[in-house]
Protein backbone atom coordinates (compact mmCIF):
# COMPACT_ATOMS: atom_id res chain seq x y z
CA UNK A 1 0.00 0.00 0.00
CA UNK A 2 2.97 2.29 -0.51
CA UNK A 3 1.20 3.90 -3.46
CA UNK A 4 -1.46 5.38 -1.19
CA UNK A 5 -1.43 9.19 -0.98
CA UNK A 6 -0.22 10.85 2.18
CA UNK A 7 -3.29 11.54 4.30
CA UNK A 8 -3.95 14.37 6.75
CA UNK A 9 -6.67 13.76 9.35
CA UNK A 10 -8.01 16.98 10.89
CA UNK A 11 -9.91 16.78 14.17
CA UNK A 12 -11.51 20.03 15.47
CA UNK A 13 -12.06 19.76 19.20
CA UNK A 14 -12.98 21.63 22.37
CA UNK A 15 -13.63 20.14 25.84
CA UNK A 16 -14.17 16.54 24.74
CA UNK A 17 -12.50 14.65 27.60
CA UNK A 18 -15.49 12.28 27.82
CA UNK A 19 -15.06 11.05 24.24
CA UNK A 20 -11.51 11.76 23.10
CA UNK A 21 -9.82 8.66 24.51
CA UNK A 22 -12.19 6.22 22.78
CA UNK A 23 -12.05 8.33 19.63
CA UNK A 24 -8.25 8.24 19.47
CA UNK A 25 -8.27 4.51 20.13
CA UNK A 26 -10.57 4.05 17.12
CA UNK A 27 -8.24 6.17 14.98
CA UNK A 28 -5.19 4.16 16.08
CA UNK A 29 -6.81 0.92 14.91
CA UNK A 30 -7.25 2.23 11.38
CA UNK A 31 -5.82 0.03 8.63
CA UNK A 32 -4.42 3.04 6.77
CA UNK A 33 -0.59 2.83 7.05
CA UNK A 34 0.61 4.97 9.94
CA UNK A 35 3.64 6.11 7.97
CA UNK A 36 1.33 7.48 5.23
CA UNK A 37 -0.80 9.68 7.48
CA UNK A 38 -0.73 12.43 10.10
CA UNK A 39 -3.38 13.36 12.67
CA UNK A 40 -3.79 17.04 13.47
CA UNK A 41 -5.82 17.56 16.63
CA UNK A 42 -6.86 21.22 16.52
CA UNK A 43 -8.01 22.10 20.02
CA UNK A 44 -9.79 25.24 21.21
CA UNK A 45 -7.69 25.44 24.40
CA UNK A 46 -9.78 22.86 26.26
CA UNK A 47 -9.81 23.09 30.07
CA UNK A 48 -11.45 19.76 30.93
CA UNK A 49 -8.46 17.45 30.54
CA UNK A 50 -8.79 16.91 26.79
CA UNK A 51 -5.34 18.30 26.06
CA UNK A 52 -3.68 16.04 28.64
CA UNK A 53 -5.29 12.97 27.08
CA UNK A 54 -4.23 14.01 23.57
CA UNK A 55 -0.65 14.70 24.71
CA UNK A 56 -0.47 11.25 26.33
CA UNK A 57 -1.53 9.66 23.06
CA UNK A 58 0.95 11.83 21.14
CA UNK A 59 3.80 10.41 23.22
CA UNK A 60 2.96 6.99 21.79
CA UNK A 61 1.90 8.14 18.32
CA UNK A 62 4.55 10.24 16.52
CA UNK A 63 2.13 11.09 13.70
CA UNK A 64 -0.27 12.85 16.12
CA UNK A 65 0.13 16.60 16.67
CA UNK A 66 -1.80 18.95 18.95
CA UNK A 67 -2.45 22.40 17.47
CA UNK A 68 -3.99 25.40 19.26
CA UNK A 69 -7.19 27.07 18.12
CA UNK A 70 -7.86 30.07 20.40
CA UNK A 71 -11.56 30.85 20.52
CA UNK A 72 -12.54 27.24 19.61
CA UNK A 73 -14.09 28.26 16.28
CA UNK A 74 -14.70 25.11 14.23
CA UNK A 75 -14.05 26.65 10.78
CA UNK A 76 -10.89 28.30 12.16
CA UNK A 77 -9.79 24.88 13.44
CA UNK A 78 -10.37 23.32 10.03
CA UNK A 79 -8.49 26.12 8.27
CA UNK A 80 -5.60 25.89 10.74
CA UNK A 81 -5.40 22.17 10.06
CA UNK A 82 -5.48 22.66 6.29
CA UNK A 83 -2.70 25.26 6.50
CA UNK A 84 -0.54 22.80 8.47
CA UNK A 85 -1.46 19.73 6.41
CA UNK A 86 1.17 17.78 4.50
CA UNK A 87 -1.28 15.39 2.90
CA UNK A 88 -2.52 15.18 -0.69
CA UNK A 89 -5.85 14.04 0.77
CA UNK A 90 -7.51 15.72 3.75
CA UNK A 91 -10.20 14.12 5.86
CA UNK A 92 -12.16 15.58 8.75
CA UNK A 93 -13.17 13.42 11.71
CA UNK A 94 -15.52 14.23 14.59
CA UNK A 95 -14.65 13.36 18.20
CA UNK A 96 -18.27 12.38 18.92
CA UNK A 97 -17.95 9.47 16.52
CA UNK A 98 -16.19 6.14 16.22
CA UNK A 99 -15.00 4.69 12.95
CA UNK A 100 -14.69 1.18 11.59
CA UNK A 101 -11.06 0.08 11.19
CA UNK A 102 -11.00 0.55 7.42
CA UNK A 103 -12.87 3.87 7.39
CA UNK A 104 -9.91 5.99 6.28
CA UNK A 105 -8.82 3.44 3.70
CA UNK A 106 -12.32 3.22 2.23
CA UNK A 107 -12.61 7.02 2.06
CA UNK A 108 -9.32 7.38 0.21
CA UNK A 109 -10.07 4.46 -2.12
CA UNK A 110 -13.49 5.99 -2.80
CA UNK A 111 -11.86 9.27 -3.73
CA UNK A 112 -9.22 7.62 -5.94
CA UNK A 113 -11.78 5.34 -7.63
CA UNK A 114 -14.06 8.25 -8.51
CA UNK A 115 -11.89 10.92 -10.14
CA UNK A 116 -14.95 13.12 -10.73
CA UNK A 117 -15.54 13.35 -6.96
CA UNK A 118 -13.95 16.14 -4.93
CA UNK A 119 -15.40 15.11 -1.57
CA UNK A 120 -16.37 11.62 -0.42
CA UNK A 121 -18.25 10.52 2.70
CA UNK A 122 -20.34 7.68 4.05
CA UNK A 123 -23.31 6.72 6.19
CA UNK A 124 -23.49 7.98 9.78
CA UNK A 125 -25.16 5.59 12.18
CA UNK A 126 -26.46 7.09 15.40
CA UNK A 127 -26.28 5.77 18.97
CA UNK A 128 -27.29 7.51 22.23
CA UNK A 129 -24.65 9.01 24.50
CA UNK A 130 -26.75 7.77 27.42
CA UNK A 131 -28.80 4.57 27.17
CA UNK A 132 -32.13 6.03 28.30
CA UNK A 133 -35.52 5.85 26.60
CA UNK A 134 -35.19 9.49 25.55
CA UNK A 135 -31.58 9.06 24.44
CA UNK A 136 -32.51 6.07 22.27
CA UNK A 137 -35.42 7.99 20.73
CA UNK A 138 -33.21 10.95 19.82
CA UNK A 139 -30.62 8.65 18.25
CA UNK A 140 -33.22 6.67 16.28
CA UNK A 141 -35.01 9.81 15.04
CA UNK A 142 -31.71 11.10 13.61
CA UNK A 143 -31.60 8.25 11.11
CA UNK A 144 -35.25 8.28 10.00
CA UNK A 145 -36.69 10.30 7.13
CA UNK A 146 -39.65 11.54 9.19
CA UNK A 147 -37.36 12.76 11.95
CA UNK A 148 -34.28 13.90 10.03
CA UNK A 149 -35.57 14.77 6.57
CA UNK A 150 -33.87 13.57 3.43
CA UNK A 151 -30.20 13.83 4.48
CA UNK A 152 -28.89 10.68 2.80
CA UNK A 153 -25.83 10.32 5.00
CA UNK A 154 -28.26 9.90 7.92
CA UNK A 155 -31.04 7.82 6.38
CA UNK A 156 -28.86 5.70 4.08
CA UNK A 157 -28.82 4.88 0.36
CA UNK A 158 -28.79 1.68 -1.66
CA UNK A 159 -25.69 2.60 -3.65
CA UNK A 160 -23.26 5.42 -4.47
CA UNK A 161 -25.08 8.73 -4.86
CA UNK A 162 -24.20 12.33 -5.63
CA UNK A 163 -25.41 14.48 -2.73
CA UNK A 164 -25.28 18.05 -1.43
CA UNK A 165 -23.23 17.28 1.68
CA UNK A 166 -21.76 14.41 3.72
CA UNK A 167 -20.72 13.80 7.31
CA UNK A 168 -17.08 14.75 7.85
CA UNK A 169 -15.74 14.62 4.34
CA UNK A 170 -12.65 13.34 2.54
CA UNK A 171 -11.25 15.98 0.17
CA UNK A 172 -8.56 16.25 -2.42
CA UNK A 173 -6.06 18.85 -1.22
CA UNK A 174 -6.39 20.67 -4.55
CA UNK A 175 -10.05 21.44 -3.75
CA UNK A 176 -9.02 24.03 -1.17
CA UNK A 177 -6.63 25.69 -3.61
CA UNK A 178 -9.46 25.94 -6.13
CA UNK A 179 -12.47 26.78 -3.94
CA UNK A 180 -10.90 28.39 -0.89
CA UNK A 181 -11.15 27.55 2.80
CA UNK A 182 -14.04 27.27 5.26
CA UNK A 183 -15.87 30.50 6.05
CA UNK A 184 -14.78 31.58 9.52
CA UNK A 185 -17.77 33.92 9.88
CA UNK A 186 -19.99 30.85 10.31
CA UNK A 187 -19.95 29.22 13.74
CA UNK A 188 -22.10 26.43 12.26
CA UNK A 189 -23.04 25.24 8.75
CA UNK A 190 -19.53 25.95 7.47
CA UNK A 191 -19.31 22.48 5.89
CA UNK A 192 -22.68 22.95 4.19
CA UNK A 193 -21.59 26.35 2.85
CA UNK A 194 -18.27 24.94 1.65
CA UNK A 195 -19.88 22.00 -0.14
CA UNK A 196 -22.40 24.32 -1.77
CA UNK A 197 -19.54 26.52 -2.95
CA UNK A 198 -17.71 23.41 -4.16
CA UNK A 199 -20.70 22.23 -6.18
CA UNK A 200 -21.29 25.72 -7.58
CA UNK A 201 -17.73 25.64 -8.95
CA UNK A 202 -18.46 22.37 -10.78
CA UNK A 203 -17.26 20.02 -8.03
CA UNK A 204 -19.11 16.94 -6.81
CA UNK A 205 -19.83 15.33 -3.44
CA UNK A 206 -20.17 11.54 -3.39
CA UNK A 207 -21.89 9.41 -0.74
CA UNK A 208 -20.66 5.80 -0.55
CA UNK A 209 -22.86 3.56 1.65
CA UNK A 210 -20.11 1.03 2.38
CA UNK A 211 -18.28 3.73 4.38
CA UNK A 212 -19.81 3.89 7.86
CA UNK A 213 -19.24 5.63 11.16
CA UNK A 214 -21.09 5.74 14.47
CA UNK A 215 -22.12 9.09 15.94
CA UNK A 216 -23.12 9.51 19.59
CA UNK A 217 -26.22 11.69 19.61
CA UNK A 218 -27.11 14.02 22.46
CA UNK A 219 -29.29 12.37 25.08
CA UNK A 220 -30.06 15.29 27.40
CA UNK A 221 -33.38 16.90 26.43
CA UNK A 222 -32.36 20.50 27.09
CA UNK A 223 -29.04 20.05 25.28
CA UNK A 224 -30.85 18.42 22.37
CA UNK A 225 -33.34 21.32 22.11
CA UNK A 226 -30.49 23.84 22.08
CA UNK A 227 -28.64 21.86 19.40
CA UNK A 228 -31.81 21.47 17.29
CA UNK A 229 -32.52 25.20 17.48
CA UNK A 230 -29.00 25.89 16.20
CA UNK A 231 -29.44 23.30 13.45
CA UNK A 232 -32.53 25.14 12.25
CA UNK A 233 -31.05 28.59 12.73
CA UNK A 234 -27.74 28.30 10.95
CA UNK A 235 -28.74 27.31 7.38
CA UNK A 236 -30.82 30.49 7.21
CA UNK A 237 -28.41 32.74 9.08
CA UNK A 238 -25.47 31.43 7.02
CA UNK A 239 -27.40 31.96 3.78
CA UNK A 240 -28.06 35.58 4.73
CA UNK A 241 -24.44 36.07 5.76
CA UNK A 242 -22.96 34.77 2.49
CA UNK A 243 -25.68 36.24 0.27
CA UNK A 244 -26.94 32.99 -1.28
CA UNK A 245 -29.11 30.04 -0.28
CA UNK A 246 -26.97 27.15 0.99
CA UNK A 247 -29.73 24.90 2.31
CA UNK A 248 -32.10 22.42 0.70
CA UNK A 249 -35.82 21.66 0.64
CA UNK A 250 -35.59 19.63 3.87
CA UNK A 251 -34.54 22.79 5.74
CA UNK A 252 -37.69 24.63 4.67
CA UNK A 253 -40.30 22.02 5.66
CA UNK A 254 -40.19 22.69 9.45
CA UNK A 255 -40.55 26.43 8.75
CA UNK A 256 -43.74 25.79 6.83
CA UNK A 257 -45.00 23.45 9.56
CA UNK A 258 -44.46 25.96 12.38
CA UNK A 259 -45.65 28.96 10.35
CA UNK A 260 -48.88 27.25 9.25
CA UNK A 261 -49.71 26.12 12.79
CA UNK A 262 -48.99 29.60 14.14
CA UNK A 263 -51.20 31.28 11.54
CA UNK A 264 -53.93 28.70 12.13
CA UNK A 265 -53.80 29.15 15.90
CA UNK A 266 -54.01 32.94 15.57
CA UNK A 267 -56.92 32.76 13.15
CA UNK A 268 -58.79 29.96 14.95
CA UNK A 269 -60.69 32.17 17.46
CA UNK A 270 -62.30 34.09 14.56
CA UNK A 271 -62.52 31.42 11.87
CA UNK A 272 -64.17 28.02 11.96
CA UNK A 273 -62.31 27.03 8.79
CA UNK A 274 -59.00 27.88 10.45
CA UNK A 275 -59.93 25.75 13.46
CA UNK A 276 -60.78 22.78 11.26
CA UNK A 277 -57.67 23.21 9.11
CA UNK A 278 -55.38 23.49 12.13
CA UNK A 279 -56.98 20.53 13.87
CA UNK A 280 -56.73 18.51 10.65
CA UNK A 281 -53.06 19.37 10.21
CA UNK A 282 -52.31 18.40 13.81
CA UNK A 283 -54.28 15.18 13.39
CA UNK A 284 -52.38 14.21 10.24
CA UNK A 285 -49.09 15.07 11.86
CA UNK A 286 -49.94 13.06 14.97
CA UNK A 287 -50.94 10.06 12.86
CA UNK A 288 -47.71 10.25 10.86
CA UNK A 289 -45.63 10.57 14.04
CA UNK A 290 -47.34 7.61 15.68
CA UNK A 291 -47.03 5.49 12.54
CA UNK A 292 -43.32 6.27 12.27
CA UNK A 293 -42.85 5.60 15.99
CA UNK A 294 -44.60 2.24 15.68
CA UNK A 295 -42.51 1.24 12.68
CA UNK A 296 -39.25 2.18 14.40
CA UNK A 297 -40.24 0.61 17.73
CA UNK A 298 -40.91 -2.65 15.90
CA UNK A 299 -37.66 -2.44 13.91
CA UNK A 300 -35.55 -1.77 17.00
CA UNK A 301 -37.56 -4.06 19.30
CA UNK A 302 -37.92 -1.17 21.75
CA UNK A 303 -41.52 -0.56 22.97
CA UNK A 304 -40.46 2.60 24.82
CA UNK A 305 -40.02 4.29 21.45
CA UNK A 306 -43.80 4.28 21.00
CA UNK A 307 -44.00 6.91 23.74
CA UNK A 308 -40.74 8.81 23.38
CA UNK A 309 -40.42 9.07 19.60
CA UNK A 310 -43.59 11.17 19.00
CA UNK A 311 -42.32 13.60 21.65
CA UNK A 312 -38.89 13.77 20.00
CA UNK A 313 -40.41 14.17 16.53
CA UNK A 314 -42.64 17.06 17.61
CA UNK A 315 -39.84 18.72 19.57
CA UNK A 316 -37.44 18.41 16.65
CA UNK A 317 -39.79 19.86 14.06
CA UNK A 318 -41.09 22.71 16.20
CA UNK A 319 -37.74 23.76 17.68
CA UNK A 320 -36.00 23.43 14.32
CA UNK A 321 -38.71 25.49 12.65
CA UNK A 322 -38.55 28.21 15.33
CA UNK A 323 -34.76 28.30 14.96
CA UNK A 324 -35.11 28.66 11.20
CA UNK A 325 -37.58 31.53 11.52
CA UNK A 326 -35.20 33.31 13.88
CA UNK A 327 -32.41 32.69 11.37
CA UNK A 328 -34.50 34.58 8.81
CA UNK A 329 -35.37 37.45 11.17
CA UNK A 330 -32.25 37.81 13.35
CA UNK A 331 -30.73 41.26 12.66
CA UNK A 332 -27.31 39.91 13.64
CA UNK A 333 -27.32 37.53 10.69
CA UNK A 334 -26.13 40.05 8.13
CA UNK A 335 -22.41 40.14 7.69
CA UNK A 336 -20.89 43.51 8.48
Amino acid sequence: MTDLPYLTVIVPCWNEARFVDAFLDSVKTQSYPADRMEILFVDGLSNDGTRTIVREHALREPNLRLLDNPGHSKPAALNRGISEARGDVIIRLDVHAEYESNYLLKCVHGLLSNPQADNVGGIRRSLPRDDTALGRAIAVSATDTFGAGGARYRTGVGGPQWVDTVFGGCYRRSVFDRVGLFDEHLARAQDREFNQRLRASGGKVLLLPDITSTYYARSDFREYCSWTFEEGYWPFRASRAVGRWIGSFRNVVPVGFVASLTVGALAAPRSRAARWATAGALGLYGAAALTSAGRLAWRHRDPALLVTLPIVFATTHVVYGVGSIWGVLDPAARRG
